[in-house]
C-alpha cells in the first residue's frame, strides 16, 4: 500500500511539475520571446522604427496573440513622423500558413488607440534600400477600432497646425499583400467627432498594396462649428473661419500623383478672414489672390441656395503625406464652395 502511494504521489508530482512548467512556457518564456522577436523584427525591417509591447498573452483556443500598452513610430522629426498607441491590440492568428511564408491573421481589435501624423517641412524621407529577408506575404481578414483618435499635425516655418478627430469607431474589410489580395480593394469605414464638433463619417477604398496611390475617400459631416478649424487653418496658412456648417459632403479621388476632390456644403454666418503676411503657405496666397475675404456673415442654408458644388484638382508635393494630401484637396473644394457666397 505504501509504495503504491508512494507511486501515486510521484505520479502527480510529476504531473504538476509538468503542469507547472507548461504554464511558465505559456505565460513567460514563450510571450517573452515573442515580444523580443516582435520587438527586434520592427527594428531589422525599418531604421526609424520603434516598437514597445508592455506585455505579450497568448491564448490557444482561438490560437491568438494579445498585448497591452501597445507603442508604434516611424519616421525621423522634421520630416514625417507617424506614431500608434493602444491600450490593448488583440490578434488571432494561423500557424499553418507560417509555413508557406504567409501570415494569415483573423480579426484583429484594436481597443483605444491614437494615430498621431506629423508632417514637418523635410516631407517623407527616402525609402532605404530593401533588405534580402524573405518576403512574408500577409492576409488579415479585418480590423475593428473602438474609441480610437487621429490627430494630423502640420509644422511650417515655426507653426503647428492641429486637427483631431476622436471617439472614431472604425472597421476595415480583407486585406493583404498575397496573390489572392494584393489587387483587391480595402474597404474602411468609420464615424466620430471631427475637432470636438461635428460628426463625421468617412468611407475609404483603396489598393493598400498597389505601386501608385489608388484610393476613393467620401466624408460627410454635420453640425460643424467652423471656428473649430482655425487650430489647423490658422498657424500655417493664416486663415480664421467663423459660423455654422450645417451639412457638408465631399469625394476625393486619388491616383497616382493627382487628386479629384469635391465638396458639396449648407453653411450659416460664415466668415473667412485671410492674414497677410509674407510667409503665408501657398495655399494662403492662392486663397488671397483669387478670393476677396469675406468678413460679413454669409449663409446659403435659408431659401434653397445651397446647391454649390467646389471642386479641385491637384498634384501632390514630393514629401507630402497621403493624409496632408487629402486634407488640401478637400480643404480647396470647400473653401471654393465658400467663396461662392459673396
Amino acid at each position: 500500500m505504501k509504495i503504491r502511494r508512494l507511486r501515486g504521489a510521484r505520479f502527480y508530482l510529476v504531473l504538476l511539475a509538468v503542469l507547472a512548467a507548461g504554464m511558465i512556457l505559456k505565460e513567460i518564456a514563450v510571450p517573452a520571446l515573442v515580444r523580443s522577436r516582435l520587438i527586434s523584427a520592427a527594428q531589422d525591417g525599418c531604421k526609424t522604427c520603434v516598437l514597445s509591447l508592455d506585455r505579450v498573452q497568448i491564448s490557444l483556443l482561438p490560437l491568438a496573440l494579445s498585448s497591452r500598452g501597445v507603442s508604434f513610430s516611424r519616421g525621423e522629426p522634421g520630416a514625417t513622423v507617424i506614431s500608434f498607441d493602444a491600450e490593448r491590440v488583440y490578434v488571432p492568428f494561423s500557424l499553418l500558413p507560417l509555413f508557406k511564408s504567409r501570415l494569415r491573421a483573423g480579426r484583429i481589435e484594436i481597443t483605444r488607440p491614437v494615430v498621431t501624423v506629423t508632417q514637418g517641412e523635410l516631407g517623407i524621407p527616402p525609402a532605404g534600400a530593401a533588405g534580402a529577408a524573405r518576403q512574408t506575404d500577409l492576409e488579415i481578414e479585418g480590423i475593428d477600432v473602438k474609441q480610437g483618435s487621429f490627430i494630423y499635425l502640420r509644422e511650417h516655418s515655426g507653426r503647428t497646425g492641429s486637427l483631431k478627430v476622436s471617439g472614431i469607431s472604425a472597421a476595415a474589410g480583407p486585406a493583404g499583400s498575397s496573390a489572392r489580395l494584393r489587387g483587391k480593394e480595402a474597404q474602411v469605414s468609420a464615424d466620430g467627432l471631427l475637432a470636438e464638433s461635428g460628426k463625421f463619417r468617412l468611407k475609404v477604398r483603396a489598393r493598400l498594396f498597389a505601386e501608385s496611390p489608388d484610393a476613393d475617400v467620401e466624408l460627410s459631416l454635420a453640425e460643424q462649428d467652423l471656428s473649430a478649424f482655425n487650430p489647423f487653418l490658422g498657424p500655417n496658412d493664416g486663415i480664421k473661419l467663423s459660423g455654422q456648417l450645417i451639412e457638408a459632403r465631399g469625394s476625393a479621388a486619388i491616383r497616382g500623383a493627382g487628386l479629384k476632390a469635391s465638396v458639396y456644403a449648407r453653411y450659416r454666418g460664415l466668415k473667412i478672414r485671410i492674414k497677410k503676411n509674407e510667409e503665408r503657405s501657398a495655399f494662403s496666397a492662392f486663397l488671397q489672390t483669387s478670393l476677396a475675404p469675406l468678413t460679413v456673415g454669409k449663409q446659403n442654408a435659408d431659401g434653397g441656395h445651397y446647391d454649390r458644388v467646389g471642386t479641385a484638382e491637384l498634384e501632390r508635393k514630393p514629401g507630402e503625406t497621403l493624409a496632408g494630401f487629402t486634407l488640401r484637396g478637400m480643404k480647396e473644394a470647400a473653401l471654393r464652395v465658400f467663396s461662392q457666397a459673396r
